[in-house]
């Protein structure tokens, strides 16, 4: 079965031809994720990752960009949170005969950084890992049945805001996600100069964990609307030739070890 493509009112909108600045831009999944199957290891999590197909910068972006940073005194993403709305829309098929209990865990990069909860973790015994991005909430897919959801563009957004903080801004894990930042204007960093709104990173990449004690199927595909001309999304997506698309490198984050407290 391929990967869902569900259109929502506003693709719809766009296809009959009412006003909207970008047309959204299916990425469709290069491949299922399964999870509980006879053969899994309950301590093995499914798990797969899509980086976004973004096209190439262009000669002028890249000096606007080196002269932004100047002017800001931050370093200044290609892709910034504000650029590009993204939404993740799932579908998951229960194949077993009882209910399963699922969990979808969204974690993922921007140009920079990784967000690994794991990393985190001086002691498992000890200390609880941090939340991901998005996600880890009970769901229940019927017998047979199949669930449908979305993770909205909003919260998309407040995912790419929430790694920059972790990341760039050093803010604890848990403070991040349990607050809302909407309304950000911009990251404060410790010993450094705050990162304005337009500085911080959108995510390039999703790095996905599914969780399930039945046999289960994950099928998503990533809607985006870039919010620049020309689109920042390659026309032929993840079938784009490698050498027209940007290569992120972002390195997984390591947050510095804990201050030892004055003698």
């Amino acid at each position: 079965m391929h990967p869902i493509k569900i259109v929502s009112s506003l693709a719809l909108a766009c296809i009959v031809g009412a006003s909207c600045t970008t047309d959204p831009v299916y990425v469709d999944a290069p491949d299922n994720l399964t999870a509980g199957g006879p053969n899994a290891d309950p301590d093995v999590p499914a798990t797969t990752t899509l980086t976004l197909p973004i096209r190439l910068e262009e000669t002028k972006e890249a000096e606007d960009r080196a002269a932004l940073a100047a002017e800001l005194g931050v370093e200044v993403p290609f892709i910034a949170v504000d650029d590009m709305a993204m939404s993740l829309e799932w579908n998951i098929r229960n194949l077993g005969d009882a209910d399963a209990n699922v969990r979808i865990l969204l974690n993922g990069a921007n140009e920079y950084f990784a967000y690994v909860p794991a990393s985190f973790v001086v002691d498992p015994e000890e200390e609880p890992e941090p939340p991901p991005l998005l996600g880890d909430i009970p769901l229940q897919v019927p017998a047979a049945g199949s669930l449908q959801g979305v993770f909205r563009e909003d919260q998309m957004r407040e995912a790419s805001i929430d790694l920059d903080l972790i990341t760039r801004g050093g803010q604890n894990p848990f403070r991040a996600m349990l607050e809302i930042d909407e309304d950000i204007t911009e990251i404060e960093v410790l010993d450094g100069t705050p990162i304005p709104l337009k500085a911080v990173a959108h995510l390039i990449r999703l790095d996905l964990t599914l969780l399930s004690d039945q046999e289960v199927v994950l099928e998503y595909a990533v809607r985006l609307r870039s919010k620049r001309t020309p689109n920042l999304v390659h026309e032929e997506g993840l079938s784009a030739a490698a050498g027209e698309l940007t290569v992120f490198a972002p390195v997984d984050y390591v947050p510095p070890p804990p201050e030892d407290p004055a003698p």
